[in-house]
């Protein structure tokens, strides 16, 4: 195993109706809060107008920016920040998805300095050391950023995606009521399966060898597959929703990558060029590029894949090659199965793009922490994506 050290400070409160419990968990931060939400699903389902009602009977002042994108922007979370000084609240409460989140917790760490949030990604500024207290409601099941550190934002201009991570960063109470998912449309439920099981995968992927993560990820992988599929046939299936919300966030609060490094990362590396280049659902890309990545480098994996091959789909081949074969091809059926593309020409990218993919990956240096790639690798994944 690799020495590794496990820290969640995030407080969660899981179960139908626990937004009822607000108001005690946010009044100890202070009297003045910035609700940063999307475009307008929060406003349509009545949730927002729920969350202000418990503002108000807190006796909290609220200010709002909304409008955050499926692939956040970091102009939004700098405007953000202004309004945040301007009001000069004490705490962000997140509704929304992990677009949503991870903006919050860039306005929460830009509050305190006097450059771009977008400074930070860039690794041209400190470490930030102190940061807003955030909380988060959540609204779809996929990142896992509502127990984690971590915060991801692109900058349309230059064509980078980029992530960031401080300790500061951990939301203080995540919300997580899974009847809030029950109206999330198939495809955004599919995309959401689709982000979890990729988060399993990269870090299953790293370095390091341990047993327990192994067999954590391989149920995490299996029970996404059956809840997923139970998913997409009945919407309105509660404890199917509750089982993907709680899978979501254990895929990416810590759990998965003890005894190993923090993962490889090449896949969410590579796919954000496809989110940043033609802004695609981040879970669409995920799902055309892990089975390409999967083959492409299937001859040093085998083992690996044999493994999953058999605590996923119940498949136990003493031919490794064949076993892996089979995981790579039944994972691919699965995104079929729930509605989450597998090919490029699905979200009508098509060949002609091929140079001005090829040139975003260059330009960006992409890369996986332990599965390096080089050019020759963009280009042969690229092709299997076709």
């Amino acid at each position: 195993m690799e020495n590794f050290k496990y820290y969640n400070p995030t407080k969660v409160l899981f179960g139908n109706d626990v937004l009822d419990h607000l108001c005690p968990e946010i009044t100890a931060y202070g009297s003045k809060a910035l609700l940063v939400i999307g475009k307008t699903s929060v406003k349509t389902s009545g949730l927002y107008a729920r969350v202000v009602s418990l503002m108000n009977i807190c006796g909290i002042s609220h200010y709002t920016y909304e409008g955050i994108k499926a692939n956040p922007l970091y102009q939004d979370a700098d405007e953000a920040v202004a309004l945040a000084k301007e009001k000069q609240v004490d705490m962000i409460i997140a509704i929304g998805g992990g677009s949503v989140i991870d903006t919050a917790k860039a306005i929460a760490m830009g509050f305190y300095v006097n450059h771009s949030v977008w400074d930070f990604y860039l690794q041209k500024a400190a470490k930030p050391t102190q940061a807003l207290p955030l909380f988060t409601i959540l609204t779809l099941a996929a990142t896992g950023t509502e127990m984690n550190s971590g915060t991801v934002l692109q900058n349309n201009e230059t064509g980078k995606k980029l992530g960031y991570s401080a300790p500061c960063l951990f939301p203080k109470v995540s919300f997580l009521d899974p009847s809030l998912t029950l109206t999330v449309p198939p495809n955004q439920t599919a995309y959401g399966v689709s982000d979890l099981i990729s988060h399993a995968l990269e870090q299953f992927f790293g370095k390091g060898e341990s047993p327990l993560s192994d067999l954590y990820t391989a149920a995490v992988i299996k029970l996404a597959v059956q809840y997923g599929i139970q998913a997409i046939e009945n919407p309105s299936n509660y404890e199917a929703r509750e089982q993907i919300m709680w899978l979501a966030t254990n895929a990416l609060n810590g759990t998965l990558k003890a005894g190993k490094n923090a993962g490889d990362w090449g896949v969410h590396d590579y796919e954000h060029t496809l989110s940043v280049l033609f802004d695609i659902a981040h879970g669409a890309g995920l799902s055309i590029l892990y089975p390409a990545w999967l083959k492409h480098h299937q001859p040093g994996i085998n083992s690996k894949l044999a493994f999953l091959a058999k605590n996923v789909f119940d498949v136990d081949d003493s031919d490794q090659t064949t076993a892996a074969n089979f995981f790579i091809q039944k994972l691919a059926q699965f995104y079929t199965q729930i509605g989450t593309p597998t090919k490029l020409s699905e979200v009508d990218i098509l060949p002609t793009e091929k140079n001005k993919i090829l040139d975003n990956l260059k330009t960006n240096k992409v890369n996986g922490s332990v599965y390096k790639l080089t050019e020759v690798d963009y280009e042969a994944i690229l092709e299997l994506m076709w």
